[in-house]
C-alpha cells in the first residue's frame, strides 16, 4: 500500500489559502462580478502583522522598510478616554489578532496592497506555473458604494435590515426600541468588534457599515462609518473625512483580474 505525505503549509491570514474552485477566487475575497473582488472583512491586526513580519524578514528589524509598516498605536490615547489598555495590547495581543487594523495610514494601506498583491502572484504561479494578472488595491468611492448598496442597507427601509430588525453598526434591536432612543443612549461601543462579526450583507461582506469606517483609494476619505460615528455618519453615500491614522479607520480591499 503505497503512503503518501501530506505536506501542510501553515501561514498566517488570507495570504496563501486559495479556495478549491472552477474558477480562482483571490485569496481573502468574495466575488463581486466576473473579474473585480472584494475583501470578505477589514484588514485584520494579524494580517498586517503578517505583512509586517513579512518585510522584517527581508530588510531587518531597525531598517527604515520595516519601521514604515508599524501601526501607529498611540491614536488609542485620547483624553478623558478609558483606551491606554489598547496602547500596547489592540495590535500585538492574540487576543486582538481577528480585530480590524488601525492606526495605519493611506500610504500604509497602498503598500499592504502592493505586497500583497506580489505574494499572491507568487503563490499562484507556484502552485500554477503561470503568471497571474491579479492587483489589490482599495476601491474608488463608487465600487465601496456598489459593494455597500448591494448588500444589507441598514439605514435604508426605514433602518431595518432584510430581517425587519432595527439595525446600527449591524447590531440588532427589537422593534420595541427606537433607533432615536439608541442614538441617544448607546451610541458609542467601547472598541471595535472581530471582523467576523454581526450579518453579512447579500455578497458576503462583514461589517461594510459601522466597526471601522474605510479608507477608499481618494486620499482622505472614508466611507462606512465606524464603532465611534453617529448613525448620520453610517449611511452608504456619506463621505468621512480624515487625515491621520486613528483608532476608528481601517479599510478592506478590492481585487481585479485581468483575463
Amino acid at each position: 500500500m503505497k503512503k503518501y505525505i501530506l505536506i501542510v503549509s501553515c501561514t498566517l491570514c488570507f495570504s496563501f489559502s486559495i479556495r478549491k474552485s472552477k474558477n480562482f477566487i483571490p485569496p481573502g475575497t468574495v466575488q463581486i462580478t466576473e473579474t473585480f473582488f472584494a475583501d470578505e472583512t477589514e484588514i485584520s491586526n494579524l494580517s498586517w502583522q503578517e505583512y509586517e513580519f513579512s518585510i522584517l524578514n527581508k530588510f531587518g528589524q531597525n531598517s527604515k522598510e520595516h519601521l514604515e509598516t508599524l501601526p501607529d498605536t498611540l491614536v488609542w490615547r485620547h483624553k478623558n478616554s478609558c483606551n491606554e489598555p489598547y496602547v500596547k495590547y489592540y495590535y500585538r495581543h492574540p487576543a486582538y489578532k481577528d480585530y480590524p487594523v488601525v492606526g495605519v495610514n493611506y500610504e500604509q494601506a497602498q503598500a499592504f496592497c502592493k505586497w500583497r498583491t506580489q505574494r499572491v502572484k507568487a503563490f499562484y504561479y507556484i502552485k500554477n506555473k503561470k503568471e497571474l494578472k491579479i492587483e489589490y488595491r482599495l476601491p474608488s468611492k463608487e465600487e465601496w458604494e456598489l459593494i455597500s448598496n448591494n448588500g444589507i442597507n441598514i439605514f435604508e427601509n426605514e433602518g431595518k435590515n432584510k430581517k425587519g430588525q432595527i439595525v446600527f453598526n449591524h447590531r440588532w434591536m427589537p422593534d420595541s426600541i427606537s433607533k432615536k432612543y439608541f442614538e441617544e443612549y448607546n451610541q458609542y461601543q467601547d472598541v471595535t468588534a472581530p471582523i467576523y462579526s454581526y450579518w453579512p450583507n447579500s455578497f458576503k461582506l462583514f461589517c461594510v457599515f459601522g466597526n471601522v469606517a474605510e479608507m477608499i483609494s481618494e486620499k482622505g476619505i472614508c466611507k462606512g462609518g465606524s464603532w465611534r460615528n453617529t448613525i448620520d455618519e453610517c449611511r452608504p453615500g456619506k463621505d468621512i473625512p480624515y487625515e491621520k491614522p486613528t483608532a476608528w479607520l481601517g479599510f478592506r480591499c478590492v481585487c481585479d483580474i485581468k483575463k
